[in-house]
């Protein structure tokens, strides 16, 4: 069976003049830390799909050392993982410190008004709680790679 495409003219004209979409990524580089590596990669595809260029996605301690330098912002995203601990919060909080170019996006493992506000105190921007709606990840992002740098 074969399918065939009628258009008249106009249709031509606008298909054959419109530019093919852009096939680099568009939005601002990331790095997803934290959680297990499923989650990770989940989080590496979504944000690709969303035309994101991730840079590294590791756990917290191994991608801390492994941190591109480069003063260009970058979007990190942190997973918590079920941890309620201080452990990640200590961490973001030396990491943001000492990297300016980075904002910083936390998932969160429940709904905890004090983990929320720990997170906020070690310099995160946005926060969600698990489980969160793909649009709510992706605007939170781009709502990162758009913001003015901290003052």
């Amino acid at each position: 069976m074969t399918i065939h495409a009628v258009h008249d003219p106009s249709e031509k004209e606008v298909a054959a003049s419109s530019p093919p979409p852009p096939s680099t990524p568009s939005g601002a580089p990331a790095i997803v830390l934290g959680g297990s590596e499923d989650t990770r990669l989940l989080l590496r595809g979504l944000l690709r799909l969303h035309r994101h260029r991730v840079l590294l996605e590791a756990p917290i301690r191994e991608g801390v050392a492994r941190l591109p330098a480069s003063s260009e912002p970058k979007i990190l995203v942190l997973d918590a993982g079920t941890d309620k601990g201080e452990a990640w919060a200590e961490e973001l909080s030396s990491l943001l410190k000492a990297r300016p170019d980075l904002r910083a996006l936390v998932i969160l493992p429940s709904a905890d008004p004090a983990v929320e506000t720990r997170a906020r105190q070690a310099g995160a921007r946005a926060t969600l709680v698990r489980p969160f709606a793909i649009r709510d990840f992706i605007e939170a992002v781009d709502g990162l790679s758009s913001a003015a740098p901290p003052s």
